[in-house]
């Protein structure tokens, strides 16, 4: 298998929630759940849609562990990729071990993409070329926030799966 298929991967239930936000999602199988879906969507309604209720939130984190996929040669720009439903946001997340500062690598939100009402896959990534990640010295995460009303017709907040891997840069 090449270098450039073995990348980090997991499962949007496999994340780490404190005691408060886990109270506040589902996890169904892969799926992590922010909402209630008590109707299907109908073809033309928005991303979200609501009944006037407030809306909540929950943070859920993924540690990043070091696989071949991470470490590219030649420029390159590392990319998040999320597999999701409803309303998420995210960030790539370095951690300094000796400083503890903590720097965005990137960040991604579904709102830059057209709303879907079944689950799909879109990405963001680095704007610079990248640095290799360096996992003596750091250590790295990915933070979603999942966004939705209490009571959401048809469409909760949802992860099903995040990819975090290097992808050549091609700008010439």
């Amino acid at each position: 298998m090449s270098d450039d298929v073995k990348i980090w991967t997991t499962v949007g239930s496999a994340g780490t929630l404190n005691a408060t936000e886990l109270a506040k999602v589902t996890l169904n199988n892969a799926v992590i759940v922010l909402g209630q879906d008590i109707a299907p969507p109908a073809a033309s309604a928005p991303a979200a849609p609501s009944i006037g209720i407030s809306t909540s939130s929950a943070v859920v984190r993924y540690n990043i562990t070091p696989v071949d996929g991470l470490f590219a040669t030649g420029p390159f720009h590392y990319v998040l990729q999320l597999t999701y439903r409803g309303s998420v946001r995210a960030r790539l997340a370095q951690f300094d071990l000796s400083s503890g500062a903590e720097t965005d690598l990137l960040h991604f939100d579904s709102a830059s993409f057209p709303p879907a009402h079944s689950f799909v896959t879109n990405s963001g990534t680095t704007t610079d070329d990248s640095p290799v990640m360096d996992f003596v010295n750091c250590a790295y995460y990915v933070e979603a926030t999942l966004t939705a009303s209490a009571v959401v017709v048809g469409n909760p907040a949802e992860i099903a799966a995040v990819k975090v891997y290097a992808s050549p840069d091609f700008s010439g």
